[in-house]
């Protein structure tokens, strides 16, 4: 119970700073984002230096997709606009993963209020599939997963 209790504490927290700071959250998932396609895109251009001798094609791929990769990751580091416009795959599955975890949450979870917790992390999910198809605010969006959190941080702690 201390454990689901710390871990309720620590999902509320995050919620809350989403809620009370939605831009400095899509601002760190742009940064976040552009580092892990930097780190792909580094990747990338070893593996296509190192396969370049056994196979000129794949090395000339691997290559390519690596400066695709780097042009990508500088450009979204920090850059909100590219981020929101990127965002319309991200939408639909972010809901899904909510829906998901609210499913998993139902069945692993035994008390009556994590379990009314879990149902309403699927309802926030399927909301936020519908909102993301009607509206392409990240801000909105952010709202919406720091209320999922909230939610879910007090039927742990609960």
């Amino acid at each position: 119970m201390n454990g689901t209790r710390s871990l309720g504490i620590i999902t509320l927290v995050l919620g809350l700073l989403i809620l009370i700071f939605p831009l400095a959250s899509i601002f760190t998932l742009s940064v976040l984002s552009g580092v892990a396609i930097l780190f792909i895109g580094l990747w990338l251009l070893i593996l296509g230096a190192r396969t370049w001798t056994a196979n000129k094609g794949a090395g000339i791929l691997y290559l390519i997709l690596g400066i695709l990769g780097i042009i990508l990751a500088v450009a979204l580091i920090g850059n909100i606009a590219l981020f929101s416009a990127l965002t319309a795959f991200w939408i639909y599955l972010t809901g899904i993963i909510l829906i998901v975890a609210g499913i998993a949450s139902l069945f692993a979870r035994e008390e009556k209020t994590s379990k009314m917790a879990a149902v309403a992390v699927c309802v926030l999910g399927i909301l936020y599939l519908i909102v993301g198809m009607f509206a392409m605010n990240p801000v909105f969006l952010a709202w919406i997963i720091g209320l999922a959190l909230v939610i879910d941080g007090i039927g742990l702690i609960v």
